[in-house]
């Protein structure tokens, strides 16, 4: 009996932590760590501005986008979304048309758009003249 509560508890843990914490690819890792090291930029800044340009692209996640690796970097949902977090919500269920269960936002739906966006960011980082001018000039229109 005291096995099948602790492994209850064990899980419910792994549950509750899926929630508040999740790892990027480390595709994403990767990307971060090289613009991080050139712009002086960290990993929570990156992910904000990865999110967004995802976003931005008003594509929906395709099953591509779901299926990365757990192999990055560990990051908080209290420091990627902060006080935001249910505008955050609110731009991705726009995104892709249809409500998100709170237990798949997090862990489903925001890092996917955070190793997607990730990949957007890096491919700006390589081609543009000047990243900054860049991710500035996005304001524009809106």
């Amino acid at each position: 009996m005291i096995i099948k509560e602790l492994r209850y508890s064990l899980i419910h843990i792994l549950e509750v932590r899926k929630l508040f914490k999740i790892k990027t690819s480390k595709d994403t890792m990767d990307y971060f760590d090289e613009i991080g090291r050139t712009r002086n930029l960290q990993p929570f800044i990156l992910s904000k501005i990865a999110i967004s340009l995802s976003i931005r692209s008003n594509m929906p996640l395709s099953d591509m986008d779901f299926n990365t690796d757990n192999n990055g970097l560990e990051l908080n949902r209290q420091t990627i979304t902060g006080e935001y977090d249910a505008l955050y919500k609110s731009l991705i269920i726009v995104n892709e048309g249809h409500r998100i269960p709170d237990n798949e936002y997090f862990c489903k739906y925001l890092k996917a758009h955070l190793d997607r966006g990730a990949q957007m960011l890096y491919n700006e980082y390589r081609y543009s003249n000047d990243l900054v001018m860049y991710l500035a000039s996005l304001d524009k229109g809106i």
